[in-house]
Formats: structure tokens, C-alpha cells, sequence
């Protein structure tokens, strides 16, 4: 990862965080999606974790968590998907 990559990641990261305390959904889903495509979506689970955290999201069922590890599920399954070379015949 080079410089400017890290920097990106960082600022994704922070975009996420900020986006997702303000309600700014659009802009939280796009930096996410962003995010997931040039990095990976396992990151995004304990970013999640600490968000249910911060808002006491533990005493109830913490969907943030929930939906971070089914981002990071359904994420895999799709880059698998799209990573499979088929040869001709």
C-alpha cells in the first residue's frame, strides 16, 4: 500500500465515521461502498462495533454490527463471484 492509498483509506475511514454520527446516509453508504471495492470490508467491523458501542446500541440488538458483518459476508461473496475466470472450450 503506497502513501497515497493509506491516505485514502484514512480519509474513507473517517468519512464513514463522520457520515454515519451526523445521519448523512447517502454519503456514508457511497464512502462504504468506495471503501469496500478498494480495500477490504472486514475493517468495517470494528468500526461498527465501536459505533453500536458509542451509542449504548448493546442493551438493544446492535444492527450497525449485524449489518457490518453482512456487508463484509455479502461483499466476499460477490469479489469471489467476480474474481472467477472462466476458460473457453
Amino acid at each position: 500500500m503506497t502513501l497515497n492509498q493509506g491516505l485514502l483509506a484514512i480519509v474513507l475511514y473517517g468519512l464513514i465515521i463522520i457520515s454515519i454520527m451526523q445521519s448523512l446516509l447517502v454519503l456514508g453508504v457511497a464512502a462504504t461502498i468506495i471503501f469496500t471495492l478498494k480495500y477490504s470490508g472486514v475493517a468495517l467491523i470494528p468500526l461498527a462495533i465501536v459505533l453500536d458501542g458509542y451509542y449504548g446500541a448493546f442493551f438493544t440488538l446492535p444492527l450497525l454490527s449485524i449489518a457490518a458483518v453482512g456487508w463484509y459476508v455479502v461483499s466476499e461473496v460477490i469479489r469471489v463471484r467476480m474474481s472467477i475466470v472462466q476458460s473457453g472450450t
